[in-house]
């Protein structure tokens, strides 16, 4: 074992003395000049691969990295392109390795739509956490969940993640509204209202949950359940404001 470290010691030593004697040899600025010049061509970019675009533009990606065809890897700034394709639309992070001698990779993760923000007549495509990603035409992403109302997307996930618990009510819903910016109403498919409490959601869906399965509530046509008040179900056939 010592005399593998002792070898491996001598190993380095001797690669830094080759470096010392070839810096001080072509010290020359001219020669110096050539062999760096070369040396850079030898690796320059010929060959770009993308991995893991589907939504982002491939027009204005292109456009970029357009820019950076044919340099040297040994001179790119990878910071300098990441903070670039970053700014397209639909990309969350960038991953950028060279690869030697001649690819540039690249590695694009896009954010994932979950869910449609309607603010009047403008709509925009959101991620699980309520990100905007992309504003859209009123026609786009008609298959995710719905939500509207001044401050829905700070609080979709929080909705979401207590809806997922019960998917009979979830698959229900046409769109969710947040009023007031304090709570939300469940709109569903069929017209009727569920009115949730501000706080302890969890406990209302529960108690919807198995008192729509044990009364049909919907099939006997209420088009209003109020959850507001903690532990108790008021229904009625008249829609109503609040």
């Amino acid at each position: 074992m010592r005399s593998i470290n002792k070898y491996k010691y001598l190993f380095i030593l001797f690669i830094i003395i080759i470096c010392i004697i070839f810096v001080n040899f072509f010290n020359n600025g001219k020669i110096k000049k050539e062999l760096t010049s070369s040396f850079i061509e030898l690796f320059s970019i010929n060959n770009i691969e993308i991995i893991g675009r589907e939504r982002s533009s491939k027009k204005i990606l292109s456009e970029v990295l357009e820019s950076y065809e044919n340099k040297s890897l040994v001179t790119i700034n990878l910071k300098n392109i990441q903070n670039e394709i970053e700014k397209i639309g639909w990309i969350k992070d960038v991953i950028i390795r060279k690869v030697y001698p001649e690819t540039l990779s690249i590695s694009i993760e896009e954010y994932s739509p979950l869910a449609v923000w309607k603010r009047g007549s403008i709509h925009y495509v959101l991620d699980e956490y309520g990100y905007r990603i992309e504003k859209i035409k009123s026609d786009e992403y008609q298959n995710y969940f719905q939500i509207r109302g001044m401050g829905a997307d700070k609080k979709l996930k929080n909705l979401l993640d207590k809806l997922y618990n019960y998917p009979d009510i979830l698959n229900q819903v046409d769109y969710a509204n947040f009023v007031s910016r304090r709570r939300w109403d469940l709109h569903y498919k069929n017209g009727v209202r569920i009115l949730l409490p501000e706080d302890n959601i969890s406990e209302s869906l529960s108690l919807l949950d198995s008192y729509i399965k044990k009364n049909k509530l919907i099939e006997k046509g209420h088009k209003k359940i109020d959850l507001r008040v903690a532990g108790k179900i008021t229904t009625d056939r008249v829609s109503g404001n609040g």
